[in-house]
């Protein structure tokens, strides 16, 4: 025989080895086609949310590559316009104490924690280092805010209450701490060993070019930064200024924590909100106060970010693990809610610990002694989801708890768990998540009768809200339709077509979905978590975008799973398709597409000009009442964080302040055919509250009418009687502020012809419309 003869393999082997390459590498091929076919779809959509170009279209992804060398340059090497704010390097500093006091919160939390954790005997050796702190920070952080909360509600939002507080914690921690490692000696003893070995670690330890943790680090630094600088600047957006940032100002200036009936929002379960008013009294300014707090806020990112990690590397690598933290960190939707102060940033951060929660106390199930401490820990975790908003009751509470009652049956039917330990496990539950969430309700039932406030109040009723205020506030805050055909447009609108929506989730999500589905029960059980998170804010919300944003916890871990897969098959392939997303995503972040971003401005001149663009009408009243005595009276207007004089407004859902007062109350017949009260009555309201000014912002009234509805009282008519009874002057010669008919809807210019003609004025030639009015209170 020849030895090419000997060396050709036999026809059977032949024949088997082909196929086997084939079924080897046709997944690899075909998920590299579906992520290049998703790109081309994901980049080619028109951004929903951005201004509109000179040709009256929207930009779409494709047109923001073509500037993302650019927008990547000038964000390293920026080019100054001569007579744009004073911004640089040298005004860093102004951030310091920002950074300071979020620095000594997350540490106070993390005391707080771990010291809890050791005093429930929780050893982080029987569920990992890494799993046992972020799960431990994740409880500080909530004990904090529920300790502002407590402060607050005894009138102490002060340095000193606080002062005093932080000490008992840090002395509580020590003492946990030393007696967990056997004394104060032992735990020194122990500190400095630990000190010793991590330097000799760090000695030993190199890190070649190709490590992980190299290049997730320089991918994900850039992203920290701008979300931190993002975070240290000034708010322009309406939610946070009306309330996320406003209730709090509110309780600092009062010094108490106390129902505001005119703004109902700040009945709500305020979590991240108290971290906020911790800014504030830390700071002792409610202004900078609120941007510390924001800067609090945006450390919910890498913490989240870790606590993904940990969910992947538990039925993974670590690698694994870092490619689901990097792909959560560079979604420009974190980004957003890192820099914006929403609560959507603590819900992401409480359904990734809740979920780590789940699958630690759930892996405990099979050994011994039972793992009820595990059990309260979720159940802790779980209610502050619910402490953040409402909807965290059903996008975690519920779902968790139905993911741990059926471990649990299923524990029991294998012979593992006895049928009674069941009931020690749900009341493990169910007492973490009264804990945590508890005392909002404690709060909410003593000030309205109604522990979920304003939430049933069909059932269980509530102070201060009627049937009228109920039905406007379920039309605004409910789907108004449920067509099946709507929800795939909606699944298409929450994975491609939303401005802030990274392609890595859906592209690299469906392969982990599908890669998962048969080798590992937590993929199956993390993906049918996703759908729940997307049917149930399809079917229960009024389903605004950032509704939907606590589900990119879970998509991340689904996405790094994706990356996973696919990089243990072509490592070249996964970075060609990682990398140009993630530099764009980094370029999308920096742009204002993503909101204010002037990261290194002066913070001075960052104040004024974010007023400016929020409310130009707070600021022209800034200047008018500096050095006078007096309050104003808002109508329409709630946006007023801004403001350095005293107020009193109401927001779109309470009842109107200006109704009540002027007007002849009766709730039998429609507010707009409410009489006027006598002008005395009148007077000596504006007196005892000692109004200076009214505002009126018709454009905010306008949008309201168009939307949510507003009440038919206010109408510029009622303005013009307060006139002629001798309690209003003339509106302010600098006001009122107009808008161009022209740049008003259709449906907007039929609504103020039908009630509010005479807003519209012509000015040489063209029709304008009477935006905002400000009007002195005459004396007597």
């Amino acid at each position: 025989m020849s030895s090419a003869r000997k060396n050709e393999a036999p026809p059977e082997e032949s024949e088997n080895h082909s196929p086997s390459v084939w079924r080897k590498w046709l997944p690899v091929f075909l998920a590299i086609v579906w992520i290049l076919g998703f790109y081309t779809y994901f980049y080619s959509q028109t951004l929903p949310n951005a201004q509109q170009l000179a040709d009256g279209t929207r930009p779409d992804r494709w047109l923001i590559w073509e500037f993302v060398p650019q927008v990547l340059l000038d964000d390293l090497l920026p080019i100054r316009d001569k007579n744009a704010a004073p911004a640089g390097l040298p005004y860093l500093p102004q951030r310091i104490p920002f950074l300071l006091i979020a620095i000594l919160i997350y540490g106070l939390a993390y005391c707080l924690g771990t010291g809890l954790f050791h005093a429930l005997g929780l050893k982080i050796r029987s569920i990992g280092r890494a799993e046992w702190h972020g799960l431990s920070l994740a409880v500080g952080l909530s004990g904090l805010s529920l300790l502002t909360l407590g402060l607050g509600m005894l009138g102490g939002l002060n340095r000193i209450a606080f002062g005093i507080a932080y000490m008992i914690i840090l002395l509580f921690w020590a003492m946990v701490h030393a007696r967990s490692l056997g004394g104060f000696s032992a735990w020194i003893s122990r500190m400095k060993a630990w000190v010793l070995l991590q330097n000799h670690k760090l000695s030993q330890k190199t890190l070649t070019l190709n490590s992980i943790r190299v290049w997730g680090t320089i991918v994900i630094v850039p992203f920290l930064i701008a979300i931190f600088l993002g975070a240290m600047l000034p708010s322009v957006d309406f939610d946070v200024k009306e309330y996320h940032f406003g209730g709090p100002k509110e309780f600092y200036q009062s010094g108490s924590i106390h129902m505001l009936p005119h703004n109902v929002y700040t009945s709500f379960p305020f979590l991240t909100e108290m971290l906020t008013l911790t800014g504030m009294v830390l700071y002792g300014n409610w202004y900078w106060g609120a941007v510390a707090g924001k800067t609090i806020l945006a450390g919910f990112a890498p913490l989240t970010a870790l606590l993904v990690y940990t969910i992947i590397r538990r039925s993974a690598t670590p690698t694994a693990g870092w490619l689901g933290a990097m792909i959560y960190l560079t979604i420009p939707w974190t980004y957003r809610i890192s820099i914006i102060a929403y609560t959507e940033g603590g819900l992401c951060l409480y359904v990734a610990a809740t979920l780590l929660a789940t699958m630690v106390a759930i892996s405990l199930l099979k050994k011994k002694p039972t793992p009820t401490r595990w059990f309260l820990v979720t159940g802790l975790l779980a209610g502050s989801a619910i402490s953040c908003k409402y909807p965290g009751l059903i996008s975690v509470t519920l779902p968790i708890s139905l993911f741990l009652l059926g471990a649990y049956l299923l524990a029991v039917k294998a012979g593992q768990r006895k049928p009674i330990e069941l009931l020690s496990g749900a009341g493990a539950f169910v007492l973490g998540t009264v804990i945590t969430f508890g005392p909002w309700m404690a709060k909410n039932m003593a000030e309205t009768g109604n522990p979920v406030y304003p939430l049933l109040y069909s059932v269980i009723g509530g102070a201060d809200w009627d049937d009228a205020m109920n039905v406007k506030w379920k039309a605004a805050h409910s789907p108004d339709h449920h067509k099946i055909t709507h929800f795939f447009t909606s699944v298409v609108d929450v994975f491609a077509v939303n401005d802030w929506q990274s392609p890595l989730i859906l592209g690299f999500g469906l392969i982990g979905i599908l890669a998962g589905l048969k080798s590992s029960p937590k993929v199956r059980w993390v993906s049918l978590y996703l759908l729940w998170l997307l049917i149930s804010w399809w079917v229960l919300t009024h389903r605004i975008d950032r509704f939907w944003v606590p589900l990119l916890p879970v998509g991340a871990c689904l996405a790094g799973w994706g990356a996973w897969w696919l990089m243990q098959r072509t490592r070249i392939g996964l970075i060609a398709l990682l990398a140009p997303a993630m530099l764009f995503n980094l370029a999308f972040i920096t742009l204002e597409l993503c909101g204010y971003n002037a990261y290194v401005i002066d913070l001075n001149a960052a104040r004024k000009i974010t007023a400016n663009i929020t409310s130009p009408e707070v600021v022209y009243l800034n200047e008018i009442m500096k050095n006078k005595e007096g309050a104003l009276l808002s109508v329409g207007e709630a946006e007023l964080f801004d403001a350095t004089f005293p107020y009193r407004y109401n927001t779109v859902f309470d009842r109107s302040l200006f109704a009540e007062w002027m007007g002849i109350v009766d709730r039998k017949i429609p507010e707009g055919e409410w009489k006027n009260k006598p002008a005395e009555d009148i007077r000596k309201i504006f007196a005892d509250n000692k109004f200076s000014y009214v505002l009126v912002n018709w454009q905010e009234i306008l949008r309201y009418r168009t939307s949510y509805k507003y009440t038919d009282f206010v109408t510029p008519e009622r303005f013009q009687t307060l006139q002629e009874m001798g309690i209003l002057g003339d509106a302010l010669p600098n006001t009122p502020f107009y808008q161009p008919c022209k740049s008003l809807s259709d449906s907007q210019r039929k609504e103020i012809e039908r009630w509010a003609p005479s807003l519209i004025v012509e000015i040489n030639g063209e029709r304008y419309f009477v935006t905002t009015q400000v009007f002195p209170v005459l004396p007597e």
